[in-house]
């Protein structure tokens, strides 16, 4: 029997083209449209992927009956009428991170997927990375026991977006991601919204109970003087979030720092611990048991977001990786760890 193909509309050329050239590869999925408000560039890339269709508005797109899906990577504020938009028209939806701005928004979101039944999924794309899934599958058989704090950090060296990232690229191009009305948050959407739900999510997504963190902005602050840029969100952020039932995740974020770059998460159980970034598994004795992912996959399939979401379309039963449920939660630890920087006082969720 022939399958259907799954038509998707992509909204947004920057970082969108990820999603394009995720799209691409995913057997019977026909990229259908793509929007952009350049215009040019959207062609550019409709040529590029055979997409019949370009927009310079995304409420056009998201009109067309034909579109079975849409994805959007699009600036931060605009998720929330864009996502409504398309579940409104019968789209199911997929979201770059992260999922919006406001948790009040956020959960609007998620309500909003489940009284029109569709899809609404987050690209947190760190959970479907060979080595995270790897040590998720480690930690749902109970091999590090109880999973009782992690930490994880990101430290870059001259990695704010758009001062030292190129116009035409694909990372942080835009200027909008140095505005606070338009990303909402600095580093700490950017890539602590990555982090965090790493941990996280190895750890069994448990009930966050209290936050405290801090924000800060001084390496750039001369340069973005002297571009006449934003100098409007923070550059690094600090935290710590406490659980239910005792655990515990500390996390470091940062675009300019003057440390060595890094990317790192550890997590620790009563039984064993891991580290994601290189793989390695620590139990029993074994002073240092490394694991080769080729070899010691336990042969679960390696799914990519986008073929992630397309399963999840095809089989509703299928458990989905990010449910929008839990991005509601991880949204509210980001707000939390904002206030609490603002207030100088831990947060109570």
């Amino acid at each position: 029997m022939t399958v259907k193909p799954l038509r998707v509309g992509v909204v947004g050329t920057g970082f969108g083209r990820y999603h394009m050239d995720g799209f691409s590869e995913v057997p019977g999925v026909e990229i259908l449209a793509i929007c952009d408000v350049n215009k040019a560039e959207a062609q550019e890339f409709a040529n590029k992927y055979g997409a019949k269709y370009v927009f310079t508005s995304a409420k056009k797109m998201f009109s067309m009956d034909e579109l079975d899906a849409v994805s959007i990577a699009s600036p931060n504020a605009q998720h929330l009428p864009m996502t409504l938009d398309a579940l409104q028209k019968g789209k199911h939806v997929l979201i770059e991170k992260p999922m919006t701005i406001k948790p009040r928004d956020a959960k609007t979101m998620a309500d909003a997927a489940k009284k029109a039944g569709k899809l609404l999924m987050v690209e947190q794309s760190l959970r479907f990375r060979p080595e995270a899934q790897m040590v998720k599958a480690y930690a749902e058989r109970g091999e590090f026991g109880k999973m009782y704090y992690g930490r994880s950090t990101w430290y870059r060296r001259k990695g704010w977006p758009h001062l030292h990232m190129p116009p035409d690229g694909t990372l942080g191009r835009g200027l909008w991601f140095l505005q606070k009305r338009h990303a909402g948050f600095g580093a700490l959407g950017d890539i602590g919204v990555h982090l965090l739900d790493l941990a996280w999510y190895i750890m069994g997504t448990p009930k966050p109970v209290s936050v405290s963190g801090q924000l800060f902005r001084h390496v750039a602050v001369p340069e973005l003087k002297a571009k006449g840029l934003p100098i409007e969100v923070e550059e690094m952020a600090a935290g710590m979030i406490k659980f239910k039932d005792g655990q515990a995740i500390m996390f470091e974020v940062s675009w300019d720092t003057y440390t060595k770059p890094a990317m790192e998460c550890f997590l620790m159980g009563d039984k064993g611990g891991a580290s994601v970034f290189p793989a390695k598994v620590f139990r029993g004795n074994d002073i240092d048991e490394t694991v080769d992912i080729e070899t010691h996959y336990n042969g679960l399939p390696i799914e990519t977001p986008f073929s992630h979401f397309v399963d999840c379309i095809r089989d509703r039963r299928k458990k989905c990786i990010v449910p929008a449920d839990e991005n509601v939660t991880l949204i509210k630890m980001l707000d939390a760890l904002a206030r609490s920087a603002k207030s100088g006082k831990e947060i109570k969720l």
